[in-house]
């Protein structure tokens, strides 16, 4: 288990031309390496927190940005392709002078990251439940049942405290140790009434849903030259319908990397939802430690 005895992030603004960042910013205990650490979909820098205050207990300095749209950034109307969002992380990591690092996503961020690595050297792409299938891989695919299943509920105007119930209710198992409810909130903002509204606007977000649907995922398999981790979330027992396709879908993304991707280490996490790195952080920084010691350039 990694130690836990680290400062609180630092949270910086880095520009990139007319862009503005928020960044945070754990320094490690010692100089072991960096990671750099993309949230998903409508989330933020802070999902990355019960994770990177234990690398940075390892040993890793770690930085996890709020992507464009999210969070604290800015919030431009475009630039939500996959070749936009990858130049950001790219000159991201060259404003903070990181070098050679292990760069890190989960979900959609996994998708950021899997396609920076066919851009870009890396010591190595740690994808966390995303970047490890291709949406059209479903069967019987299509745009449309794609964009009906990853259509977001309209949760602009709920008001706060029914929020706050619907989170505890739907998460009864996360960590008591984690303030993962706090981290959920900081997806939106805390309007004046007592209401939420997405950081991320409802039309951004298909944007990002169209550009998921289109990338050729298997493809940038092929194309990867660092290490690569995958990191799985499985539940046990009866799972509905959607939920066993996701699981279903995730071992032939399984298979297709296997016999894809150069070097690949692949992990499944038991009894795991989807959030990982909020679900079980102490189990996957034990894994993204593991990884960086093979990986990272000894310093």
């Amino acid at each position: 288990m990694c130690p836990v005895e680290a400062p609180p992030p630092v949270s910086i603004e880095v520009r990139l031309d007319s862009l503005r960042l928020r960044v945070l910013e754990w320094r490690g205990a010692t100089s072991r390496g960096a990671y750099l650490l993309l949230h998903g979909l409508a989330s933020n820098a802070r999902f990355w927190e019960p994770v990177a205050a234990r690398l940075a207990a390892a040993g890793y300095s770690v930085w996890a940005p709020d992507l464009r749209g999210h969070g604290q950034s800015d919030k431009p109307d475009d630039g939500y392709d996959f070749a936009t969002l990858s130049s950001d992380v790219v000159r991201l990591a060259e404003a903070l002078g990181l070098g050679l690092f292990v760069l890190g996503g989960h979900s959609w961020g996994g998708m950021i990251a899997l396609d920076v690595a066919t851009r870009h050297d890396l010591a190595g792409i740690a994808l966390v439940d995303g970047g490890i299938a291709q949406v059209d891989d479903y069967p019987d695919a299509t745009w449309e049942r794609t964009e009906q299943a990853l259509t977001p509920p309209r949760l602009a105007g709920t008001p706060l405290s029914a929020f706050r119930e619907r989170l505890a209710a739907a998460h009864p198992d996360w960590p008591a140790d984690v303030p993962w409810q706090e981290i959920v909130l900081a997806n939106f903002e805390v309007r004046s009434d007592g209401t939420i509204a997405p950081h991320l606007t409802f039309e951004r977000h298909m944007r990002v849903v169209r550009a998921i649907w289109e990338y050729r995922t298997y493809d940038a398999f092929d194309r990867v030259r660092c290490p690569v981790l995958m990191v799985a979330a499985q539940r046990q027992g009866e799972l509905r319908p959607p939920e066993r396709a996701y699981l279903d879908l995730k071992r032939r993304g399984e298979a297709q990397a296997r016999r894809r991707v150069r070097d690949l280490e692949f992990v499944w996490m038991d009894d795991t939802d989807h959030d990982i790195p909020l679900h079980r952080p102490h189990e996957l920084a034990d894994v993204l430690v593991r990884f960086a010691e093979r990986v990272m350039p000894s310093r």
